[in-house]
Order: structure tokens, then sequence, then C-alpha cells
């Protein structure tokens, strides 16, 4: 179906004539997308709602602190999937990526639907800002306290989606389908990572704790469409039908035997 279009975030503070090859643009141009529907709005809201730490979230957050918006243009409309995917190819191969210091892209990866393959430096940067913030919470820094402030009464920019709602959540849901620890070496890693953390004796899982506690408070499956859809997707589900509920059941078995020891 020719329903996917590709298109192109400009940065309005930077006009000029910005040439490579075929492609003309008047502003400088920082962000390759390829999509259907509402596709090229969703990092706005993203960049709004969330504290997502990312070159293409923070450019959009410093154009808007100016009173500013990115420019978007649908740079090719009525396109196949796949005639999207070589296009955005194209498009970021021809352009540049920022963190590749081969152009101006804040693009993570080269496109068509492939992960995120950051360049070392920036892989570097992730990785001292996540040890710069290890441990910051809303009591012991002014940063984070402002930044909860200013979430307060916001909701989530996806609640409320579905599978059946957004195509790319039904994709996501199908490639973790019958993901385990005894299948797959990333979720053996996290495991493994995690045994033995408890909200007890780890600070950062009993704040998570509470803050699960306060907005789970109240919910039901007759108020809340997620409860709901939660109660009637483990309907009729045992450890003799479904593997997920028996490793479960024998995991709260072991508990109870290591505390009657």
């Amino acid at each position: 179906m020719n329903i996917f279009y590709v298109y192109v975030y400009l940065d309005p503070r930077k006009p000029g004539s910005f040439n490579y090859g075929e492609l003309h643009f008047n502003f400088e141009p920082f962000y390759i997308g390829k999509g259907k529907g509402s596709r090229s709005l969703d990092h706005l809201v993203v960049a709004e709602y969330t504290t997502y730490n990312t070159y293409k979230l923070n450019k959009i957050r410093k154009i808007q602190s100016l009173g500013l918006e990115p420019i978007i243009i649908k740079y090719k409309e009525n396109l196949t999937e796949q005639e999207a995917f070589d296009l955005e190819i194209k498009l970021i191969k021809t352009i540049g990526r920022l963190d590749l210091g081969t152009g101006s892209l804040t693009n993570l990866s080269d496109g068509g639907g492939r992960g995120i393959n950051p360049s070392q430096e920036t892989r570097r940067k992730l990785a001292k800002g996540g040890q710069k913030n290890k441990g910051k919470t809303k009591e012991t820094d002014p940063g984070v306290a402002r930044q909860a402030e200013k979430m307060k009464g916001k909701k989530p920019w996806n609640t409320g989606l579905t599978k059946e709602m957004q195509p790319g959540l039904a994709r996501w849901a199908e490639k973790r389908r019958g993901r385990t620890k005894e299948n797959d070496p990333v979720y053996k890693k996290v495991s493994e990572k995690l045994k033995g953390r408890t909200k007890e004796n780890d600070p950062g899982r009993a704040r998570a704790g509470e803050k699960i506690s306060i907005a789970l408070k109240g919910r039901t499956a007759a108020n809340n469409l997620s409860v709901a859809r939660a109660a009637e997707k483990r309907r009729g589900r045992t450890k003799e039908n479904d593997p997920s509920v028996a490793r479960q059941a024998e995991k709260m078995r072991s508990r109870t035997k290591k505390g009657g020891e």
C-alpha cells in the first residue's frame, strides 16, 4: 500500500542554502524519518512529555524554548514501506550524521528500520551521562525537582495506546513474545543484574515501587481499560497451560521455601 512517506525536520534558527547534490533546503536539516499517518509529529510529543536525552529531542526542545517550532516537510509521499525505507537510507547517507561527523542529522542509525547504531563517541557520552545522573532524585537534585514539577498533571504520551491503535506497538509486542532468560541472552543479562535487588536493599527499586503503588491505587477492571485488558489476557492461564505462570509459581515456591528455612 502506498501510504508511507519520508519526512525531514529543519532547524528554523539556521536559514541558508543547504545543498546536497540534488537535495536543496532553505534551513539546515537535522532529522530524517519514515512513517505514515501522524508519525512525523510523534517526536514533538515525545520531546514535550518525556525527559529522554537524545540529540534530536534536545534540539527540538531548544528550538521550542525560543518560541519556535521545527519545520517539518514531507519530502516524498505515496510510497510503499520498502520505497520509504530505501529513500530514508539514501537521504541519511547523502546529508550525513552528526554523531559520525559526516553531516548535520541527529539520526543515530542509517535508516531503513535498522536498530540504533550510534558512534563510539556518542556511546561514551551516553554512558558518561548515565553515570552523572545515577542516584539523582527530586529530593536531592534541583534539576530533577523542576522536571518533576513540570510533568505533574501531564499524561504520558502513550496513555491509552494499544497494539490495535499503534502498529509499532504490535510489532514490538510480537518481537518480545516468547523471549525468556532461558532463550534470550539480553533477558538473561538483565535478570542476573536484578537478582537479589529488593525495595529493602535498593533505593531505586523502593522509589519505583512507591510510584507504582500510587499510580495503581484505586484502579480496577471496572474503571481502568489497562487493568481490564490485563485481566482479560490472564483469564484461563494456569501453570499447566502457560510457561510464564509456571515460572512465576516456581519462583514463589522457591521464595517461600527459603523463608521457611
